[in-house]
């Protein structure tokens, strides 16, 4: 059994970014039951599901993206890791030569077990003289400005900002939920890229607001139908729901056409009963403008106002 190995942070970073929380969970604890197992494991799917504290169905579908990603192999109805195998093989080695008395660290792998996780392919290149400096953390070879996976972290397009200064929990906290866990490093990547494009949090947080209250009111909330947060935000979807300026003098809603009216009569109806346009009272209020046709037509209602006349 293998209770250590040694972590390559930037190789650790940069085979693991692009996953997701599920995936991310399962790879780990799945390496790390190959590396305790010193090989192959048996693709038990409830122990390892168990292991990464996910259901079976969410588990399958991230063991599903680790395989067609190549992260891992399933063979037989065991999953291993080409680079683990790489390394349990140099723990042999150094196994037999410790029994021997030792042998010289020249003739020793000199790679980090840690790569295991980087999803790098049996077919990697031979570590070059620079790249064992880093694994063996020489501080004379390894310096931090030379390792081109942090060089891309200060990319101007991965903003860095201290956590609980950006409002993202706020942001979180207004929207509506799904029926599955919030994926907060992919939403928090989005909510980044917006505020570097200039977005107003204020807005985003107004636009995710009047969103839950939308999807609770029709009865969504809580459901598979609610977008994910990082499409929403990456769709700029908060634009969809902020408030109407405040409603002009009276005069100028003769102003507004037909076929305005008639389109948002439409959504009202297919939103449920959701009004943000502040130009006009809601089709239910017995002061609204919206003239009688539009209402029987596009809602099959009566005009409000007649009918608190006809129930006088």
């Amino acid at each position: 059994m293998v209770g250590f190995y040694k972590h390559d942070i930037p190789a650790w970073m940069d085979g693991t970014e692009a996953l997701s929380d599920g995936a991310y969970r399962a790879y780990h604890v799945i390496v790390q039951l190959i590396m305790l197992n010193e090989g192959p494991i048996a693709l038990n799917e409830r122990g390892i599901a168990g292991r990464c504290n996910q259901a079976i169905k969410s588990f399958r579908v991230h063991l599903d993206a680790l395989l067609k990603a190549g992260k891992l192999i399933l063979c037989d109805g065991r999953l291993s890791n080409p680079r683990a195998e790489i390394e349990l093989q140099a723990v042999r080695k150094n196994r037999e030569n410790a029994g021997k008395g030792g042998s010289s660290p020249k003739k020793l792998p000199q790679n980090s077990a840690e790569q295991v996780v980087s999803g790098a392919s049996p077919a990697d290149e031979p570590l070059t003289d620079h790249d064992k400096s880093l694994k063996n953390n020489e501080a004379g070879e390894a310096a931090l400005d030379k390792i081109s996976s942090l060089k891309e972290k200060r990319r101007e397009d991965s903003p860095i900002v201290p956590k609980g200064t950006d409002r993202f929990e706020e942001f979180r906290a207004a929207y509506p939920p799904r029926n599955v866990r919030f994926q907060a490093t992919t939403a928090r990547k989005r909510w980044l890229e917006a505020l570097k494009r200039g977005a107003d949090p204020e807005q985003i947080i107004a636009g995710a607001k009047l969103y839950a209250a939308e999807q609770h009111r029709i009865g969504k909330a809580g459901t598979e139908f609610i977008k994910t947060a990082e499409v929403w935000l990456r769709n700029q979807l908060w634009n969809d729901y902020q408030p109407e300026p405040a409603a002009p003098a009276q005069d100028a809603i003769a102003t507004i056409p037909d076929d305005q009216c008639r389109e948002w009569v439409r959504q009202w109806k297919q939103r449920g009963g959701y009004w943000p346009w502040r130009r006009v009272l809601p089709p239910n209020d017995p002061r609204t403008t919206i003239p009688a046709h539009i209402l029987l037509t596009e809602a099959g209602i009566e005009h409000p106002a007649t009918l608190l006349k006809e129930a006088c």
